[in-house]
């Protein structure tokens, strides 16, 4: 897929979850899935995608993942 389809995907299934809709159109295909779960994996794939990193397996070291906090006792 093209990036620009990519985002269009993106931005149909945000809306779809909002909505409550299951069935969504985008990039000329129109799907309808079977729970709001499915579209969240559909959307986690997706937005993986966008960001080069491989659509299974663990996140390469250069991949976003946020930061956490660290509590230590003196």
């Amino acid at each position: 897929m093209m990036p620009s389809e990519i985002d269009s995907a993106i931005s149909a299934l945000e809306a779809a979850l909002a909505s409550g809709e299951l069935t969504v159109e985008y990039a000329g295909r129109r799907t309808t899935y079977q729970s709001q779960d499915n579209i969240i994996k559909a959307l986690e794939y997706f937005k993986r995608q966008k960001q080069g990193v491989p659509t299974t397996g663990p996140a390469p070291a250069s991949a976003d993942r946020g930061s956490y906090a660290s509590f230590s006792r003196d």
